[in-house]
């Protein structure tokens, strides 16, 4: 390869992003909804205290979405969000609704998104979890 190529290649690791290992894994088996396409990260059932999709600025880019196999119509997405600084109780019904800030609140009955967490489970303050348009 000549160091021109060498270089090139070495230009695009930094646009052409490979997934994690552990993004690979959280798809396997998991219930519910996961993704269409080629993001792999989407877990319907997780919630985690750091921002599992570090591609992104959550600050400026909240809500980030990824298309979802969540409803038999087409353009369901699944969306990444965070519990901002109150904790969340999972409604028994999981629905929620999403700010234009990418917070999440519990919002049995009225929710355009759901979340497959177990209801009643309580995410802690500032988590990320994974919802689904409805």
């Amino acid at each position: 390869m000549s160091a021109g190529n060498a270089c090139a290649a070495i230009g695009l690791a930094n646009t052409n992003k490979i997934p994690m290992i552990g993004g690979y894994l959280q798809d396997t088996d998991v219930p519910g909804p996961s993704t269409e396409g080629p993001y792999i990260g989407v877990n319907a059932v997780t919630y985690w205290t750091y921002n599992p999709v570090q591609e992104t600025d959550y600050a400026t880019n909240p809500g980030y979405t990824a298309p979802s196999d969540s409803g038999a119509a087409t353009g369901k997405v699944a969306r990444l969000v965070s519990t901002g600084a109150s904790p969340m109780t999972v409604a028994v019904d999981g629905l929620c609704s999403v700010s234009t800030a990418g917070v999440v609140t519990a919002t049995p009955t009225t929710g355009l998104y759901h979340t497959m967490i177990p209801a009643a489970t309580v995410i802690p303050d500032g988590a990320y979890l994974w919802v689904f348009l409805v």
